[in-house]
């Protein structure tokens, strides 16, 4: 993808003094210019590197402007670059000629510094906003290319997590029955049940993160009074041992925060803080993560800052797009570790806890997810409509 603040321009002219003078106005307007003086190596070059914008003298010999402007239009449809037509020629009836056969701005030699780069500061205006809007279009067909393949996943998970269900509540029942009868068993096979009971807990709840995730959940929001700091330790509990060597976690509670309670949903803010953590813990080698709970108008505020290896700009987008940016058409060039999950599970919690999430990312520095909660709604806010979701380059 092109820099939109360094475009590529074909020039294209048969007098090389010309092609000398163009190609020195361009450079220092920020322009990379490529000049031809043989029209067909001029093609050549246009279907290899698609400019963004083409200056074009309009009598050359062998092929003229106007022949050479109708190949660029009809062999390249995916792609229309902005075109300039020059012309040392004085008749009257050029100018209709030249829109006629497609051209997007018309200029008389002998050219004049002056005009000449103030037409290419509106043809970089042009070209940028092409260029966005096919962003954008492209961002648009990803997303609801996605969002076609998600739903037939859903069905998918579904049948899948109800045939794990069944032999997976067995072996809870099971544990849970051995752990209560302690006394009776060996003591050194006392921490290998104690181990399957909390392996299996914590399987049933990455099964029901994964139903969330994908629509396919069938149980409601337990709406009840709790206290997030609690919700939070929890998760700290759970996976402050997960931090790599030379990395120090840290947990801080405002003291106005550690007793606060509202509504809510105990579980699901604990499975959020724990997703927030193990993505910090995942991409931090060195440094600090750390976890903190702050009071707000009308609830807290959860962080979790790292200094890991941050998050590249251009992947910012597509954050909590689940089996997005890991999967092949996602067009990064490289793998991504992990698979959107976790993220898209966290934006569904504090979206039912009328929340806003933001994350903040300066690559090679580190990570800030920021997420609010509300702690004064009598029941779950909707998750049908879009969230309230944020990415920002740096601090």
């Amino acid at each position: 993808m092109q820099d939109s603040n360094r475009l590529a321009v074909l020039v294209v002219d048969d007098d090389r003094s010309v092609l000398a003078l163009l190609q020195s106005w361009l450079s220092r307007q920020g322009w990379i210019p490529e000049c031809h003086d043989d029209p067909i190596k001029a093609l050549e070059a246009y279907a290899l590197r698609k400019h963004a914008a083409v200056v074009l003298d309009w009598h050359m010999p062998g092929m003229d402007g106007i022949e050479m402007l109708r190949r660029l239009r009809s062999d390249n449809q995916s792609h229309a670059a902005y075109v300039l037509l020059v012309t040392s020629s004085d008749r009257d009836d050029l100018l209709h000629t030249a829109f006629e056969s497609g051209v997007d701005d018309f200029l008389r030699k002998p050219l004049h510094r002056a005009e000449f780069v103030a037409r290419m500061k509106a043809a970089r205006r042009v070209c940028q906003l092409d260029l966005e809007i096919r962003q954008r279009s492209e961002h648009d067909l990803e997303r609801r290319m996605h969002t076609m393949a998600l739903s037939r996943v859903t069905a998918l998970v579904g049948a899948i997590a109800h045939e794990i269900r069944t032999p997976l509540g067995s072996v809870r029942m099971a544990s849970e029955r051995l752990q209560m009868k302690k006394d009776r068993i060996p003591e050194d096979i006392r921490p290998i049940i104690d181990r399957v009971v909390e392996s299996a807990a914590l399987l049933a709840e990455t099964l029901d993160d994964v139903l969330e995730t994908f629509g396919a959940t069938g149980h409601k929001a337990k709406w009840e009074d709790f206290c997030p700091s609690e919700s939070v330790k929890q998760a700290f509990e759970m996976l402050k041992d997960r931090a790599k060597v030379g990395v120090t976690a840290s947990l801080v509670i405002d003291e106005s925060a550690a007793s606060l309670r509202g509504k809510g949903e105990p579980v699901s803010v604990r499975r959020l803080a724990a997703n927030l953590l193990a993505n910090a813990f995942r991409h931090t080698e060195t440094g600090t993560v750390k976890v903190s709970l702050t009071t707000k108008s009308t609830g807290v505020e959860l962080e979790v800052e790292d200094t890991g290896g941050g998050i590249p700009p251009e992947l910012l987008p597509w954050l909590g797009e689940p089996l997005l940016l890991n999967s092949e058409n996602a067009g990064f060039g490289r793998y991504i570790q992990g698979n959107g999950m976790g993220l898209s599970l966290c934006r569904k919690v504090i979206q039912r806890h009328g929340g806003v999430f933001s994350v903040r990312s300066d690559l090679g520095k580190g990570t800030r997810m920021t997420a609010t909660l509300r702690l004064d709604l009598a029941e779950p806010a909707s998750t049908s409509a879009p969230d309230q979701f944020y990415t920002h380059v740096g601090f």
